[in-house]
């Protein structure tokens, strides 16, 4: 059996999300709206791949189970991320964001010690609390937020890892057995677009096609298909190497969304960026290090 290149799996996945923010922020600044935004690239992610499955003789199961793993791991991972996370880009710089997504993997620990999938060690919690301290000095003046008055959005902004920490157990724990990664992945794409379509319609943010600037228009089917690579590297990497192990592409979002965001906006942090990224990606180490696993656990995707 070949083995699934699990490194360049990662800096793929990474490169793109940290990508995303910023081509969300051009979207949106553009005209169309946080929800629309999300919302079509769900569909036209999930669309791929779904033409990537027929392509391969692969069904997408429709049973009840998978319908409801598709609806929480799609609605956690994708749906609720990018309801706090693109509406909070509107008024944050894209490397902020970046620098947020680390709080992902040391909620992912602290969620997979509460559920028996890892230990909770004194070096993890450390790690957590490094993590912590880090994204707390980002938000100083001086640092990667211009304004104290955007406080409140960094908050809602950091309500995102939350749902990639929440995603990732999920995955993890309640993934349907026997399933491959592409038809999960286009599954939860579709649960992801059900629960955008709710959102848009609930917040009035629903995008007809083609009703906007053309520039944005062309952004949607660009995201849709870096999405679907991105989500598609991401389920494979979960489904041979588990959350935790995924949770390291947090290094590499966080530096390609700093970069993104310098490169097409522009953005410069403050020189307490530094010591705030350095302590984030020491918490990050400590909570990521491979240590020892549940004694004898199986992993639920092998």
């Amino acid at each position: 059996m070949t083995r699934t290149p699990i490194l360049p799996l990662l800096l793929l996945t990474g490169a793109i999300w940290g990508l995303t923010p910023a081509i969300a922020k051009v979207g949106m600044g553009l005209g169309i709206s946080a929800m629309g935004f999300a919302f079509w690239t769900a569909v036209g992610s999930a669309l791929a791949l779904t033409a990537l499955c027929r392509a391969r003789g692969q069904a997408i199961p429709r049973d009840r189970t998978h319908v409801l793993y598709y609806l929480a791991a799609g609605g956690s991972g994708f749906a609720l991320a990018n309801v706090f996370g693109f509406h909070a880009l509107q008024h944050i710089p894209a490397g902020f964001f970046a620098l947020l997504i680390p709080l992902a993997p040391m909620l992912t620990v602290v969620g997979a010690a509460a559920i028996g999938q890892e230990r909770l060690t004194a070096r993890r919690v450390a790690g957590t609390a490094l993590g912590f301290a880090g994204v707390a000095l980002a938000m100083a003046p001086g640092a990667a937020l211009p304004a104290a008055s955007l406080i409140g959005w960094a908050l809602v902004a950091a309500l995102t890892p939350v749902c990639y920490a929440v995603s990732g157990l999920v995955a993890v724990q309640f993934a349907p057995r026997g399933t491959g990664p592409l038809a999960v992945a286009a599954g939860s794409l579709y649960g992801a677009a059900f629960c955008l379509a709710f959102f848009a319609l609930a917040l009035g943010q629903f995008h007809p096609p083609l009703s906007g600037d053309w520039r944005a228009e062309a952004l949607l089917p660009l995201q849709a298909v870096l999405t679907a690579i991105a989500y598609l590297a991401y389920f494979r990497v979960i489904a041979v190497a588990g959350a935790v192990v995924t949770s390291q592409v947090g290094y590499i979002v966080t530096i390609a969304g700093v970069v993104w965001g310098a490169i097409i906006f522009g953005e410069r942090m403050g020189w307490l960026a530094l010591p705030a990224v350095a302590l984030i990606f020491a918490g990050l180490w400590l909570v990521t290090r491979p240590g020892k696993r549940m004694a004898n656990k199986p992993h639920p995707r092998r």
